[in-house]
């Protein structure tokens, strides 16, 4: 099966908003950034907001689990983990039965710490002399920022730091004169998604998720790289088993999902019916011993009682054993009488 250009969005899966400002933060890298940028994301969609900010995720796993959004290992997570909490900006506690690990962004320190990190920036920052800002080519680029020239205050880097929390004050909040509609920042997209990155349903024109329903056919894209993925053949005959997977969950109509999260959830049904089937084989194949075969060789009767010491003796000697001592009365036995 060849790969098409069609192909890459099931490949790609969904991305994570990256904020390379947080490697800004002391002490965090970029592995840690990433992570803190997934999970201001996270406690910031209704779920986790009306739980205080608080969510719950695996470390690994093929869906909704760290490894699977980010792309970090398990050692890359906990060294990330622990450069958040050293700094106070993550909070983790263990809870529940089994136990799993909830997370939260404390976004009053994360503000903290990240207007103290840039703010130290700019004071490390030696001021721009007159003449290098006059070598300044004549088109600036959309990037130049404003604050890099000479202004009334004094230099931008040198800024005193009540106007640093001005100009960052209007850096978090565009003016109204500004061309253009003002882009959502990270908070405004989580609240408008839900926990697995999806849009929410009242900001659609129809469902993302819907029910499985008896007409439902898998998406083709989606169902060819799925099918490469478990190493399964697209072309094959699986009416039965789509059959019998649409059945079995139009049963259920409180479970939704996407179409191409249905497909995918019907090729892992292939698969495993596939898997039961070839470990049905070998056992009817291979040989045991155990279990039903192994009463088939017990023995058919009940061995012979073994001979007692006394016993042994006396059929070697050629007599009969010797009875117990007992009480022998003379008489008759009479049935009538209940007695002698």
């Amino acid at each position: 099966m060849s790969i098409t250009a069609a192909m890459l969005p099931a490949l790609l899966g969904r991305p994570v908003a990256y904020q390379a400002v947080f490697t800004r933060l002391p002490g965090v890298t970029v592995q840690g950034a990433i992570f803190l940028s997934q999970a201001l994301f996270l406690t910031n969609t209704p779920t986790a907001a009306a739980r205080d900010g608080w969510f719950w995720k695996e470390q690994q796993g093929d869906h909704d689990s760290w490894e699977a959004e980010t792309g970090m290992s398990a050692k890359q997570q906990v060294t990330a983990r622990k450069q958040l909490g050293q700094i106070g900006v993550l909070e983790e506690v263990r809870k529940g039965v089994p136990a799993k690990t909830w997370y939260r962004v404390n976004t009053e320190a994360l503000a903290q710490q990240l207007a103290l990190a840039l703010a130290d920036e700019t004071d490390e920052k030696p001021p721009e002399s007159p003449a290098a800002a006059q070598n300044l080519p004549t088109g600036e680029s959309e990037n130049a920022q404003p604050e890099n020239q000479e202004s009334p205050e004094g230099s931008a880097q040198n800024l005193p730091n009540g106007v640093f929390l001005q100009r960052l004050q209007q850096r978090v909040t565009p003016s109204l004169s500004d061309a253009g509609e003002p882009q959502p920042n990270v908070f405004e997209r989580a609240a408008q998604q839900t926990d697995d990155g999806e849009p929410a349903a009242e900001d659609q024109a129809a469902p993302r998720k819907t029910a499985m329903h008896l007409d439902w056919e898998p998406e083709p894209e989606t169902y060819r790289v799925a099918c490469m993925q478990r190493g399964l053949s697209a072309d094959a005959n699986v009416h039965d088993a789509l059959i019998d997977f649409r059945e079995h969950y139009a049963a259920h109509p409180g479970r939704t999902n996407t179409h191409a999260d249905w497909t995918r959830r019907l090729v892992r049904w292939i698969y495993e019916n596939a898997k039961r089937q070839h470990q049905h084989a070998q056992q009817q194949t291979t040989p045991t011993t155990t279990g039903g075969n192994a009463h088939a060789n017990r023995r058919d009767r009940t061995p012979k009682r073994r001979l007692t010491a006394q016993e042994a003796r006396a059929a070697a000697e050629g007599r009969a054993p010797e009875q117990p001592p007992g009480q022998t009365l003379d008489g008759e036995y009479s049935a009538h009488g209940c007695g002698w």
